[in-house]
This record gives C-alpha cells, sequence and structure tokens, in this order.
C-alpha cells in the first residue's frame, strides 16, 4: 500500500487511510466482497462480527432499553400519571431541525394514543434558546400542567427553578453537554448527563424523544391500556407502530451532525425507509415542492430538507417547522410549505450577504487579535479561533455563517450578532476534529465570561456581553490555540482508495451504495483517481461559478469512454484556474467523490472534484 504524502494544488499532503489489511481481507472473504468495499470497512474499523448489522442495519437489532437512561422510569410514570388525570401536556422545544423533529414526533405519538399536547417554540430573537422564566410562567397561566423540553433545558437552571415555584412541572429530553449541576425538574432524561453510565451518548433529541415515546408506550401496554375491559368508559386505543416516526428521527439526526454510527445508522437508515413511503404530509409536501423525485438519501435529509425546515425559526415565525411536521391537515402543511420555501430563500439571500461581511473583515486583518488591542474589530483569519463579530446580522443565519467559515479556514469559529441596543451578543460555534467547542464554552460559562452557553463538541451557542468579547476571545485562544496549531499545521488530508478511470463503473458504485446512510462518521469515500487527462472543461451554473469537465485515461487500456466531473464554486480559484486552462494537458490525480449522475432516464458515474495533484 502507498501512503506517500503528495502535495496538491490546495497545498494538502494527501495520504491514503491506514487500514488493517488483515481484516480487509477477512471480510471480502467471509462475505464475498470486493476488495474495494472490504478496505473500506476495514478503514471505518467494523469488525467481523459487525459486518453484517453495518451493511444492513435494523432498528431491532439496534434498539437498547430505553429504561437504561437515568430518570426514564421516574419521566415515564410522571406522564402516565398525568395522561390518566388528564392534565394538560405541552411540549416546549428548541427552534432548529432537531427540536422541530422532536417536537413533532412527540405531538404525533400523543396524538396516536388520544392524547391531545400543544407545541411552544420560542422566537429566536425575542426569547433566544431554550426556556425561559416568562415562557414557562405564562404556559403555566394557560392551564399547562405539565411541561416537556426537547433539545433544550439542561442547563436552564433559574427558569426550571420559576417553574417549579410556580407549580408547574417540567421534564427535560436533552442531549447536550450538562455540568455537575442539575436543573430543578421532575426529571432530565439527557445521555450526555455527567454521570450518565447510557452508552449511547451521540444521539441527537429526535432519537432521545424516540426512546422516550417507546418507553411510554411499553408501559402503557402492560398496564392494558390498548385493550381496556369493555366495560370501562374510555375508548379503545390502537397501539401505534412507532416505526412511522423514524422519518423524524432520521432528520434529526442528520441535520443536527450526529455521527451516523451504531444505533443512529438504524435510525437514519430505517428512517429514509419511511420516508420513501410519504407517510408525513408536511415531508411529503417539501419533497414535492422541493422537486425531489429520487430515492431519499441523507444527503437530501441535510442539505434539501433540514433547510426549508430550519428556515421557520431563521428567518420567520419559529413554530413553522414544528407545525408542518406534526400536522394532519392537507390545507395547513401545503400554506406552511410554501411560506418555508419564501423564507428559505431569504436566509440563502441573507446568509451570502452575512458571509461577505464576515469573509472580508477577517480578510482585512493580517494580524492576530493577540497582536490588535481594538474594540469588537481587528479579529483575524490568522487567529488560532476565529471569531467574527457586528452589530448588523441577523442572528438566524450565523450558524450557517460559522459553518461556512469553519469549512473556509479549517478552525474553531465563533460568529456573534450584537443586539441593536449593544447590550448583548449571540453566538453560534462551530468547530473542527479533534478540538470540543462544547466543552470549552461549559469552562468559558464557569469562568464567569457568558451570560449562557452550551453546545456539543462540534458545535455550540453562547450569549455575551459586548465588553467581554475580547476576553473571551483571549480565552478561547489560550485554551486551544495548541492543539488547533497541531491540526492545522500537519495539512495532512486523507483519501480512503486510489483508482484507475478502468476501475470506475456503475457497478462499483451500486456497491459502494450498500455502505450507505453517509455522514459524519461514516463520509462517503474519497477517492484518488490516477493519471488521467482533461479532455474538454466549461464554465456551468447559473453563476457560472462551477466547473464542468471531461477527463479520460492516460492509458486507455482496458478503458473506453470518459468520465464527467464537477468542481464546485471553484472557477475563481486556482483549482478552477487549472481545470479551464486549455494548454493543462498532462496527467493529473483528482481527488474527490463519486456518485450516480441519472438524466433522461440514463445513469453515468460523475465525479465531484475536490482537489487535484499534477
Amino acid at each position: 500500500m502507498n501512503h506517500a504524502k503528495k502535495t496538491s494544488i490546495l497545498g494538502l499532503n494527501w495520504q491514503q487511510k491506514y487500514f488493517d489489511e488483515r481484516l480487509a481481507k477477512a471480510i471480502s472473504q467471509r462475505f464475498e466482497l470486493s476488495e474495494v468495499l472490504s478496505n473500506l470497512l476495514s478503514m471505518r474499523e467494523v469488525s467481523l462480527d459487525e459486518v453484517e448489522n453495518f451493511l444492513q442495519p435494523k432498528i431491532k437489532t439496534s434498539l437498547p432499553d430505553p429504561f437504561e437512561l437515568g430518570d426514564m422510569e421516574k419521566a415515564v410514570s410522571h406522564v402516565i400519571s398525568a395522561i390518566k388525570e388528564n392534565k394538560k401536556i405541552t411540549i416546549f422545544a428548541d427552534y432548529d431541525v432537531d427540536g422541530a423533529t422532536s417536537a413533532a414526533l412527540l405531538k404525533r405519538f400523543f396524538r396516536e394514543i388520544g392524547i391531545d399536547v400543544e407545541i411552544y417554540i420560542p422566537d429566536r430573537v425575542l426569547e433566544g434558546y431554550g426556556p425561559n422564566s416568562a415562557a414557562l410562567l405564562n404556559l403555566k397561566k394557560n392551564g399547562t400542567d405539565l411541561v416537556i423540553t426537547v433539545d433544550c433545558g439542561t442547563v436552564a437552571f433559574k427558569p426550571l427553578t420559576d417553574a417549579k415555584e410556580a407549580g408547574l412541572d417540567v421534564i427535560v429530553i436533552d442531549h447536550h453537554l450538562g455540568v455537575l449541576e442539575r436543573p430543578d425538574s421532575i426529571a432530565i432524561i439527557n445521555p450526555n448527563l455527567l454521570n450518565e453510565i447510557f452508552p449511547h451518548k451521540n444521539l441527537c433529541a429526535a432519537g432521545v424523544s424516540f426512546l422516550f415515546a417507546v418507553a411510554i408506550n411499553k408501559k402503557l401496554r402492560e398496564s392494558n391500556f390498548y385493550h381496556p375491559p369493555l366495560e370501562g368508559d374510555r375508548p379503545r386505543v390502537k397501539e401505534p407502530n412507532l416505526l412511522n416516526l423514524l422519518d423524524l428521527v432520521a432528520l434529526g439526526t442528520v441535520c443536527d451532525v450526529m455521527s451516523l454510527s451504531g444505533l443512529n445508522r438504524a435510525f437514519v437508515a430505517a428512517g429514509l425507509k419511511v420516508l420513501q413511503q410519504r407517510k408525513n404530509l408536511g415531508l411529503r409536501e417539501i419533497c414535492d415542492l422541493a422537486a425531489l423525485n429520487e430515492e431519499p438519501n441523507s444527503y437530501h435529509l441535510g442539505f434539501i430538507i433540514g433547510p426549508r425546515i430550519n428556515a421557520g425559526g431563521r428567518v420567520g415565525k419559529s413554530d413553522l417547522g414544528a407545525k408542518i411536521l406534526s400536522s394532519e391537515d392537507d390545507g395547513e402543511v401545503q400554506e406552511i410549505a410554501k411560506q418555508l420555501e419564501i423564507l428559505n430563500k431569504q436566509r440563502k439571500e441573507i446568509e451570502v450577504q452575512v458571509l461577505d461581511e464576515a469573509v472580508r473583515a477577517l480578510e482585512s486583518n493580517p494580524l492576530t487579535r493577540s497582536a490588535t488591542e481594538s474594540g469588537l474589530d481587528g479579529f483575524s483569519k490568522n487567529d488560532p479561533v476565529i471569531f467574527a463579530v457586528s452589530k448588523n446580522w441577523h442572528q438566524g443565519v450565523i450558524g450557517i455563517v460559522a459553518s461556512r467559515l469553519k469549512d473556509l479556514y479549517g478552525k474553531p469559529v465563533a460568529v456573534i450578532a450584537i443586539d441593536d441596543e449593544g447590550k448583548k451578543g449571540k453566538a453560534s460555534c462551530r468547530s473542527i476534529s479533534g478540538i470540543d467547542f462544547g466543552c470549552e464554552i461549559l469552562n468559558a460559562r464557569a469562568s464567569g465570561l457568558l451570560l449562557e452557553g452550551g453546545g456539543h463538541a462540534m458545535a455550540g451557542g453562547f450569549s455575551v456581553l459586548p465588553e467581554k468579547i475580547s476576553e473571551l476571545h483571549k480565552f478561547f485562544c489560550d485554551k486551544m490555540a495548541k492543539k488547533v496549531e497541531e491540526i492545522t499545521a500537519q495539512k495532512i488530508a486523507e483519501f480512503d482508495i486510489a483508482l484507475d478511470l478502468a476501475q470506475v463503473n456503475i457497478d462499483l458504485l451500486k456497491e459502494l451504495a450498500k455502505l450507505e446512510p453517509f455522514g459524519v462518521g461514516n463520509h462517503r469515500p474519497k477517492f484518488m483517481l490516477r493519471d488521467v487527462i482533461k479532455v474538454k472543461s466549461n464554465l456551468m451554473g447559473q453563476t457560472q461559478d462551477h466547473i464542468n469537465c471531461i477527463f479520460s485515461a492516460k492509458n486507455s487500456l482496458g478503458f473506453s469512454g470518459n468520465l464527467q466531473a464537477v468542481s464546485f464554486r471553484s472557477a475563481k480559484t486556482l483549482l478552477g484556474e487549472i481545470l479551464l486552462d486549455p494548454k493543462m494537458t498532462k496527467p493529473m490525480n483528482l481527488i474527490g467523490t463519486l456518485n450516480i449522475n441519472s438524466w433522461m432516464g440514463s445513469e453515468k458515474v460523475q465525479m465531484i472534484i475536490e482537489d487535484i495533484i499534477i
């Protein structure tokens, strides 16, 4: 195996991922799989015992006992008592996709067992993230007896104390990192509490909410809820098929950037099958408006459906996502889907403007922050932790902009939008692999630098006083600089498999589909295509910033035909210059992913180019 490093156009040292060749051979022999697929499974550290479940993940064999989660028994008993006593239940959710899917999942479950629950989602700008005292007290005043928070609540200490004092019961369902202190609540179900021993740490809130529904359903079944005595005055309720809710779990899992391994892999694989059945009216309408008419995969969840659900919470009404996902009213669903489509277009326009302003500010400051002493400006792309700050930015897009900046600079990023009065900055953070931003946010909070904050390793958020921003930036840089420097200095990038063009065909791509669903923790395989020659190239797309290319093999022996390839957003880059240069005729190695491009009934292999080595 060749592990030699090769420096690319993007300045990266590409090398093939290490894998256990003996394991790969054993996988190939036992399961009669190709060398390529067996090598890819070995790279993903899938053991011989796990191969079958990895290639065909099943809920039946993957689902844990939900009562292994701390406080589950307590929470379920409380909910069942509330049901029996006809108490009013409200779901209090976060405004992102994970919050919307969690809320919709629980509303659908309760509706199927004959219980009508309400959903409350705070306004991103006016109320901010998570439970707030005013909203909880207002819910109590309007007759709510029990609030179930989803995707929030783990660190909402004061609001939950205020709720308890007002006589409002609260159950917390969350997955964000906790601290040693626990909020004052009936129960807190969170696999990421510091003292929690539940092994499935990587679930999103929708995944935890599904386990909560499974647990309630089990207790109801055991208590004869679904088959009451005929003389009872309660009508018979048919036991729901909870697997029909897995399209929502899959959507929440992918959009909250959870690792697609273990239980999550089973959730997403099963959820995509449910999505294909088009049972959820809201999801069906969104797919139709987005002209999604192919078999759905994790890409569609993350980049087609997710952004539309998110658009309501970002630039419109925060409850639109949860409403459309939980509605059984055709008219309501169609109306909301149209609104979300419009809002998503607005969100894209705002995002482009904010990203452009952030990049210009970061590029105009060559000095690192430690070398400048100015107020809110002066942050640089050269800082180990990047801060982008402005008074004029819409809070609804700062998460997406943080993600784009992280991809652009390869460093942890916090994008901070300061409110119009200049009293508070709200931030969204994104991290790089190997840096736990969520943990450092909790450390900053404990050090008195934040008003509030939390998150997980790859993403988080916080609120901060504007006058503390410089000190906070120094805190994060001091904590993370050494590790960031180590990670970025190496400039090592890895591909999975090196292939000749003759090995690339539809059959190979169909075999690779066995590795789906792709996502964090199970990325679409990255290939190096050796010794190819560019036949032609041209600009494409509405904005003419993408490049379409045709390549052939340097040595065409055993290979007839060409390979189509696309390089996105590269027209004005060095990579684009080389691809468009008519004089560039020498052999090159392409780095990128492969997919099947279906058009007018024909299928062709297409490469998405990420880098080239000449």
